[in-house]
């Protein structure tokens, strides 16, 4: 399956599990700004400094548009990735989506295995009760 093609099923898939189209824009902001680390990442590792000095001026303004903001991306991607940059962009949002799938599915099994009053998801859950992130994603599911 090409890389754009996967992307619509994985967001198509993110919809069916209840995801909101509110909720499905805040992650791929999120999944955007993952994916530009790793393309940053990247380039932190070659030996191309001039490149790397040249995107870190252009970066230290902050975007003022959406479409400001994807020019930015789109350099830092094409200066990464070279002719590769649009399908190495949609293979690493579309792994983010995937796994974001894979923990929703544990989520929810888990979730209805609690209910189900199955003493190892009980267990589970009462050992990160207290847990910061827990909390987060608590509060976030009773949006």
């Amino acid at each position: 399956m090409d890389p754009k093609t996967e992307f619509e099923s994985l967001k198509q898939e993110l919809i069916d599990l209840g995801f909101t189209q509110e909720k499905l824009d805040e992650l791929l902001l999120l999944g955007t700004e993952e994916i530009l680390d790793i393309a940053i990442t990247s380039l932190e590792q070659s030996e191309d400094d001039t490149a790397l000095e040249e995107l870190a001026n252009m970066l230290q303004t902050p975007p003022t548009t959406q479409e400001e903001a994807a020019e930015k991306m789109n350099k830092v991607f094409t200066t990464a990735y070279g002719d590769n940059a649009e399908t190495k962009k949609l293979e690493l949002l579309n792994q983010y989506l995937k796994d974001t799938i894979e923990m929703t599915k544990k989520s929810k099994d888990l979730l209805d295995r609690y209910s189900q009053e199955d003493p190892t998801a009980i267990a589970a859950i009462q050992s990160n009760i207290d847990d910061p992130d827990a909390q987060k994603i608590q509060a976030s599911l009773t949006e």
